[in-house]
């Protein structure tokens, strides 16, 4: 049942989630999503098509995965980059004990994969995404630093991020 449904609204449900998270997002949610909803109980998703109550179940879903900054879909596609420089502050700790250095060494792994990888993108692209992980600076500290439009920073940010996704 739940099969036939997403065969029928795939396109529908594909508009839906571009309209929610955007030309960038759009597919990761969609298909998260309908993970997620698999993983449900079947019965109760059953219930809820024979309701025609569906589209509105999954939007709910949709949106709260998206816009929910605890949401698994958050973590994994919008936050995943902080876990690479997270252990930035942990590598200056003067603890020196065996698990901080293998710590240390895991963080300068992740580091140099992504200035490997952030060699190949546009130099631009590149040093907004350094200078907002790195230095840790928001997007509006950013914007009244340089005057750069924060919609131009964002999407800076946000294909770097996205071209990360796909190279892991």
């Amino acid at each position: 049942m739940l099969n036939d449904y997403f065969e029928a609204n795939y396109q529908k449900l594909k508009e839906i989630s571009l309209k929610i998270a955007g030309v960038s997002n759009c597919e990761n949610l969609l298909h998260f999503v309908i993970e997620e909803i698999y993983k449900c109980d079947q019965d109760r998703i059953n219930e809820i098509i024979e309701k025609k109550q569906m589209t509105f179940y999954f939007v709910r879903v949709m949106l709260n995965q998206h816009q929910s900054k605890t949401s698994r879909f958050h973590y994994k596609y919008r936050k995943y980059y902080e876990y690479h420089v997270t252990g930035i502050r942990e590598s200056i700790s003067p603890d020196t004990s065996k698990d901080n250095t293998k710590k240390k060494e895991e963080v300068e792994e992740r580091l140099e994969w992504i200035e490997e990888k952030l060699k190949d993108l546009y130099w631009f692209d590149a040093e907004v995404f350094r200078i907002y992980y790195k230095e840790g600076f928001s997007l509006s500290e950013m914007q009244r630093a340089t005057k750069i439009n924060k919609n131009t920073l964002y999407k800076a940010i946000r294909n770097v991020k996205n071209y990360l996704i796909n190279e892991r």
